[in-house]
């Protein structure tokens, strides 16, 4: 009888054991879903601001640690009011997700590609040398104007300002957004 109640016992607790493991596995998930959503912006899937912000800091201290060259694109959407004003929110949403794949897909693994305000994007590029940095510009440019962006019957066109600066060693995440944010708008006014 003794023998009964102590099998009856070990199943018991083998069958709360399986609960348990299923509940931590469950719990795992919503966590990792949890600090996806807080690194990464919710319609491009792109690191977003916060997070983007730490991978900045954490390359000026790789800059002044080891001398590492990192370079800082800052990409601005041209006329998106406009396309959201004339085809809607779902034509802009294409616009930036289009321009978000564009980066993603032409930019290595080690590099950080973020989205970090409503048209506004930004790219780390690890360990680039001033000439393949103009490169790069260019050919982010070229793939972007080029994109053949259908929304409907419509075909969307894509244009963005690309500034970019590298980071040094006595930048702060503050001067380093604004140099290279200065440096976008001088590429918009050249283009105007």
């Amino acid at each position: 009888m003794g023998h009964n109640n102590s099998e009856s016992s070990a199943k018991t607790d083998c069958d709360r054991c399986g609960v348990l493991l299923q509940e931590n596995t469950r719990l795992k998930e919503q966590l990792r879903e949890m600090e996806n959503r807080a690194h990464h912006d919710v319609l491009t899937g792109l690191a977003n601001r916060r997070f983007f912000m730490e991978g900045l800091k954490v390359r000026i201290s790789r800059c002044q640690r080891y001398g590492d060259q990192t370079a800082l694109l800052f990409l601005d959407v041209d006329g998106l009011k406009q396309v959201n004003d004339r085809h809607g929110h779902q034509a802009g949403d294409l616009l930036l997700t289009s321009l978000a794949t564009i980066l993603s897909d032409n930019v290595r693994v080690s590099d950080m590609v973020a989205r970090i305000g409503g048209d506004e994007f930004a790219v780390l590029l690890d360990n680039i040398e001033p000439v393949q940095l103009e490169q790069k510009v260019a050919s982010l440019l070229n793939l972007i104007q080029g994109a053949d962006i259908k929304f409907g019957q419509q075909c969307l066109n894509l244009s963005a300002a690309i500034g970019h600066c590298f980071v040094g060693p006595q930048d702060n995440v503050e001067d380093l957004l604004s140099r290279a944010d200065a440096a976008m708008y001088r590429e918009k006014r050249k283009a105007s």
